[in-house]
């Protein structure tokens, strides 16, 4: 796994919260809701069984029934089909009643929390979209049977997001297909979880891997490898063109390298060709990361061109990003803007000769955080009046999304997703309410159906406490301890302004801190 990667995987952390908001359970403690096991019940016949199993319901043949096929093997094709959250339903209506004509047994999410989770930013980018889990018994029911579901929906208003680990069947929007296992070896990592195997024509065992891209095993031919294959190029990616030290995109922005990768795309770094300037560039895939607000539905690519005009509107501001282009290339859309230096917020907090809180008892070690804190206080407070002065709330103000230069403590802004305008649509303002870092959001926040200003001051006081001791994360546990931290801290030595600063930014007093920082003098 590649340091982005691992990256990617460990932002899913938060996933675990979705079973206890107390505890950390895994998916599998977590009650579903009845659509999807009501709908796959209506069409199933008597001799089908329905279990749950993790995150899936399994659709089997009860055991002495009889069907067309044998049960399935421990490897082989098996075929994914995907869906948009509001074409599932449709989709179990023309898939299942073709698996039970074929006695093919299936697995599918097991409600629409669940495929939320399948599609999100977070979702490991080898396991996302898999919406139902086919698995025919051999090569040739297979290929009748992916082929007669693709008949089956090809004229039918139904889609899903592109599986990055398998390869599209035809010119289907939800048909996918690889080469995996079904009923795996597995191995017991010491760390507690499973790895699974496909086991090879000479008996050895070959790690099964999730890939973001499609690759079989080099026993195994691709029985459509005649028709041309229709995927992405690199990460999600078409190119219009190549270069030999990276990647041709709108036939102008040459991709050098990633920062980071989601579900939802890469995020690149590389030059303009036309201006030689430095940019970042931002991929949205359709589908993924799906928000739904009555009858609307968001998308990362809604997200994507939202960021955009965040920026359009932000524009001339020297704390935010320049937007630079807006473009589709392929099926995928891509957010192109000023790379900005500097380094990220935590990362400058965390620095052996800044850092307080493990070493607050040594000599000076206070005398030189002050005068930090105190500059950079300062300074973020009128970058947020700005971006607030062009009617723009942030939403996500987080030590990821600040860039801070190590030596002039100038800030910057980065990562608009979850910013709002106050003429924004309500299905964008109940969005901007749910997405953010947890540790930063308002304690109110997630009971309202739009973002306010009060939310960033919150997470702007959050943002400077996390300069003294990164503990906000836990205040959503024991809110009590925020106030006990700096209690503490301040005992130690922290100045009393800097619990001043804190506790008026998280109310909302914006100007009572702005006087706090101008009387706040040395000594």
């Amino acid at each position: 796994m590649s340091a982005v990667d691992r990256q990617a995987a460990l932002a899913a952390h938060h996933l675990f919260g979705l079973a206890d908001p107390r505890h950390y359970e895994p998916l599998s403690r977590r009650a579903i809701t009845p659509e999807y096991r009501d709908a796959l019940r209506r069409l199933l016949p008597d001799a089908w069984v329905l279990e749950r199993g993790d995150v899936w319901l399994h659709a089997r043949r009860a055991p002495g029934s009889t069907g067309r096929s044998a049960p399935p093997p421990t490897q082989g094709f098996k075929i994914h089909v995907s869906s948009a959250p509001g074409h599932a339903v449709r989709l179990f209506e023309l898939v299942v009643p073709v698996c039970v004509s074929y006695g093919v047994e299936f697995k599918a999410a097991a409600d629409p929390v669940m495929l939320a989770v399948l599609n999100s930013k977070t979702q490991q980018r080898g396991f996302s979209g898999k919406f139902m889990t086919l698995y025919p018994p051999d090569e040739h029911v297979f290929a009748e049977l992916i082929e007669t579901l693709y008949q089956c929906t090809a004229d039918e208003a139904v889609e899903g997001p592109y599986i990055l680990s398998d390869r599209r069947y035809r010119d289907s929007r939800v048909l996918f297909y690889r080469y995996g296992g079904f009923r795996p070896p597995r191995r017991l990592n010491i760390d507690g979880t499973q790895s699974t195997f496909l086991v090879a024509p000479d008996g050895s065992y070959v790690a099964d891997e999730r890939l973001p891209l499609f690759r079989l095993p080099p026993w195994v031919r691709d029985p459509f490898a005649e028709e041309p294959a229709e995927r992405p190029a690199s990460e999600g990616a078409a190119r219009s063109g190549t270069e030999s030290d990276g990647t041709l995109l709108h036939d102008r922005y040459l991709v050098e390298g990633a920062l980071a990768f989601s579900n939802v795309g890469g995020v690149y770094h590389g030059t303009d060709r036309l201006t030689g300037d430095p940019v970042v560039v931002k991929e949205a895939r359709r589908l993924t990361n799906c928000w739904t607000n009555g009858d609307r539905t968001v998308d990362a690519v809604d997200m994507l061109r939202h960021e955009y005009e965040v920026l359009r509107r932000l524009e001339g501001l020297d704390s935010v990003p320049r937007a630079v282009d807006l473009f589709r290339e392929w099926e995928h859309t891509f957010l192109v803007e000023e790379r900005l230096e500097g380094v990220a917020f935590h990362d400058f907090w965390a620095r052996d000769e800044v850092i307080l809180a493990p070493y607050i008892r040594r000599e000076g070690r206070v005398d030189r955080f002050v005068p930090l804190f105190r500059k950079v206080a300062g300074r973020l407070v009128p970058m947020i009046e700005e971006v607030h002065a062009r009617g723009v709330v942030l939403g996500d103000l987080s030590p990821n999304n600040v860039l801070i230069d190590a030596d002039t403590l100038r800030m910057r802004f980065i990562d608009f997703e979850s910013a709002v305008h106050e003429d924004d649509e309500a299905a964008m303002l109940s969005y901007g309410t749910r997405w953010g870092t947890p540790g930063f959001l308002h304690p109110d926040r997630s009971s309202r159906s739009r973002l306010l200003p009060c939310d960033d001051w919150y997470a702007a006081a959050m943002l400077l406490y996390s300069t003294v001791v990164p503990a906000t994360a836990y205040f959503g546990l024991n809110p009590a301890a925020k106030d006990l931290f700096l209690d503490e801290l301040v005992a130690l030595g922290v100045p009393t302004q800097v619990r001043s600063v804190v506790s008026c930014l998280a109310a909302a007093r914006v100007d009572e801190a702005k006087r706090v920082l101008a009387d706040w003098k040395d000594g």
